[in-house]
């Protein structure tokens, strides 16, 4: 009984080292499954967000096509532009600081 009691005990302790990294192997994937799983979902929020700023830029493109008034007061405006033969005069108010 005694040789009995030590090749069960043998048995057991054989089982639970083959079946124990598999629990945890199990565990880490389930961790690595969550963390990716929330990762796609990120991606897909920003996913939307930057198909929603694509659609206005194309809008944004199209009205620029269509528009030449809108594409001259960019190019004055933003780009300091001016068509040929007109003058450009700066105008320094003065402004001193702290004075309003």
């Amino acid at each position: 009984m005694h040789w009995l009691n030590r090749i069960l005990l043998a048995l057991l302790v054989a089982g639970v080292v083959a079946i124990a990294p598999r629990q945890f192997e199990a565990a880490s994937d389930n961790d690595d499954l969550t963390r990716v799983s929330e990762e796609k979902a990120d991606l897909l929020q920003t996913n939307t967000v930057l198909s929603g700023e694509i659609e206005l830029l194309r809008a944004e493109i199209s009205a620029l096509k269509g528009d030449k008034a809108e594409v001259a007061r960019i190019a004055r405006e933003d780009l300091n532009l001016v068509l040929p033969g007109e003058v450009v005069f700066e105008v320094d108010y003065g402004h001193k600081e702290g004075s309003k």
